[in-house]
C-alpha cells in the first residue's frame, strides 16, 4: 500500500493536531497549578520579608514594652486590685464633680505577664465634669483605658447627663520569688 504525499500531509497534520490537543489536555491542568504556586511563592516572600523587617525591629519593640510596663504600677499578689481600682476611679471622678451611682469590678484576667480588671461604673454629672473625669483618665497612660461608654440626658433636669462606661484597668503583680 502505497502512500500519496498529500495523504502524508493529512496524516502528520492530524498527529500533530492530536499530540498538540493532548499535551494541552495534560499540561492545561499543571499551567493553573503553575500560576497558583507562582503566586503563593510571591505572597510568601513578601511575608518572609515582613517577617524578617519585624525580627529586626525586636529589639526596639521590647524596649517600647518594657518602658509601657513600667508605667504601671506593680501590686502585691495577696491584695485583691479591683477594690483599690474602683476607689481609685471614684477618687477621681469625686474630684471632678462626676458622681459614680455604682462600680462594679469584673474578674481579674492575666494576659502574659499583666493582669486587667475591667470596671463597670453607672454616674450622673454634667458635660464638663465627665469630659475632665476622661481626661484624667487618660493622662493616667495605659493604666485606665475606657472600653464602652453610654450617655444619654436626664429628662427632668437640664444639663445633667447619666450613663454607663467600661473601664479597663491595666496592673502588673509581684513575682512569686519577690
Amino acid at each position: 500500500m502505497k502512500m500519496s504525499n498529500r495523504e502524508i500531509i493529512i496524516g502528520m497534520v492530524t498527529l500533530s493536531v492530536i499530540l498538540f490537543g493532548f499535551t494541552y489536555w495534560m499540561g492545561g491542568s499543571k499551567i493553573s497549578e503553575q500560576k497558583e504556586m507562582a503566586e503563593e511563592k510571591v505572597r510568601l516572600r513578601r511575608q518572609i520579608k515582613l517577617h524578617k523587617r519585624i525580627l529586626e525591629e525586636k529589639e526596639n519593640w521590647i524596649g517600647r514594652l518594657d518602658a509601657l510596663q513600667a508605667e504601671l504600677p506593680v501590686y502585691d499578689r495577696r491584695i485583691p486590685v479591683s477594690v483599690l481600682l474602683s476607689k481609685e476611679i471614684k477618687g477621681m471622678a469625686d474630684s471632678h464633680g462626676l458622681d459614680l451611682t455604682r462600680t462594679q469590678p469584673g474578674v481579674e484576667k492575666q494576659v502574659g505577664t499583666l493582669y486587667e480588671v475591667n470596671v463597670s461604673c453607672e454616674w450622673t454629672g454634667d458635660l464638663e465634669a465627665m469630659v475632665h473625669f476622661l481626661y484624667d483618665l487618660h493622662s493616667k497612660g495605659i493604666r485606665f483605658d475606657v472600653w464602652q461608654i453610654n450617655i444619654k440626658p436626664v429628662a427632668k433636669q437640664e444639663g445633667l447627663l447619666k450613663g454607663s462606661m467600661s473601664i479597663a484597668c491595666a496592673y502588673r503583680r509581684e513575682k512569686e520569688n519577690e
